[in-house]
């Protein structure tokens, strides 16, 4: 019995700390989709894409990450996969085919630098079928800002 308590204990302490990581990380999340989206409406000629990303995750639009250039297909290499159902403002969203990539703005719209409107858009994310038309990965990169 004095064992189970034990055990309760540290179960108890470990879901706390889970839940203090979960909360950092999504406030980091939301840093960096307000980056994102402080963003929304310049025009394509000042952002493309992955700057948009590379701003809002590193504070510059040209910038590497672990030894890499940050291009949009960069961004299928680098972080963490993350299943649709959750994402999490913040996270990256890139196309299969690394030719384009976005970012999660919330749990219903994408930022993305758009090259038919040629500006940097907030879209929901239901529109992802048309921006990513070869199928996309939400990944969660670690940002440096």
């Amino acid at each position: 019995a004095e064992y189970m308590g034990i055990i309760f204990k540290s179960m108890k302490t470990l879901v706390v700390l889970a839940l203090l990581v979960a909360v950092a990380l999504c406030q980091n999340g939301m840093k960096y989709a307000k980056r994102a989206e402080s963003l929304v409406g310049r025009s394509r000629g000042e952002y493309v894409c992955n700057q948009v990303n590379n701003w809002a995750l590193f504070g510059k639009k040209d910038t590497s990450y672990q030894g890499k250039y940050m291009l949009a297909d960069q961004y299928l290499k680098v972080g963490q996969r993350i299943p649709d159902a959750q994402r999490q403002p913040g996270d990256a969203i890139v196309g299969l085919n690394g030719a384009h990539c976005g970012m999660i703005a919330s749990d219903k719209n994408i930022i993305h630098s758009s090259s038919s409107k040629y500006r940097v858009v907030k879209v929901p994310f239901s529109q992802a079928r048309y921006v990513f038309p070869a199928g996309w990965h939400v990944k969660r990169v670690k940002g440096t800002v």
